[in-house]
């Protein structure tokens, strides 16, 4: 018989009341493992964003085509271009150089600034992968307690019930059976078994 029809044939409300605990702990924990499976899903996904990103930023470094250190300079040439063409007069072709000048340190500044997005992005996605694997082992030592804590109120309910008595003499009757020595058969005995009479 079901455990909330023995419940509800008891009229027993201290009964009742741990039901109704035991209910909202589970609910708890249902949304708990809920929780828990979403942040698995995100740890999984950033993971895995992390593995394409990081080979991504060691392609683009093994590339060796640009270093990051250079920016300062690269800023510092740009400017400099810049000053030049609106404060000094020039022909339109020493402007036309100089612009072009100015183009090639802009490609190369979105290059450089392109390894320093991923490089950030990398930092991100791993402190984010901390935070959620933080998180996780929280919520799986709050389901530990709320399973504790619901096992002893089934203990409890089993107990205002009196339904913890026949378990007991099972249990009982269980080691009895375990203590019960096992009968010995030789391979004598086989051997007797086996034979045929002589006719």
């Amino acid at each position: 018989m079901p455990l909330n029809e023995i419940i509800k044939e008891s009229h027993n409300k201290e009964a009742e009341a741990i039901k109704v605990n035991i209910d909202g702990l589970k609910k708890e924990r249902s949304s708990m493992i809920f929780k828990v499976k979403d942040l698995r899903r995100r740890i999984s996904y950033k993971e895995a964003e992390l593995t394409a990103t990081m080979k991504l930023l060691e392609m683009k470094k093994s590339s060796g085509s640009f270093d990051t250190k250079k920016i300062g300079y690269l800023k510092h040439q740009k400017r400099r271009l810049e000053f030049k063409i609106s404060t000094e007069a020039s022909s339109l072709s020493e402007e036309k150089e100089l612009v072009m000048k100015i183009n090639q340190l802009d490609a190369e500044l979105d290059e450089a600034f392109a390894l320093v997005r991923l490089e950030r992005k990398v930092q991100l996605m791993k402190s984010d992968i901390e935070r959620y694997t933080a998180d996780l082992a929280k919520y799986n030592s709050d389901i530990a307690d709320k399973d504790a804590k619901i096992d002893a109120l089934y203990t409890d309910l089993r107990k205002v019930l009196k339904l913890g008595r026949w378990q007991n003499k099972r249990k009982v009757e269980r080691q009895a059976h375990k203590e019960k020595p096992m009968q010995e058969i030789n391979l004598e005995d086989i051997a007797v078994i086996k034979r045929k009479p002589a006719k």
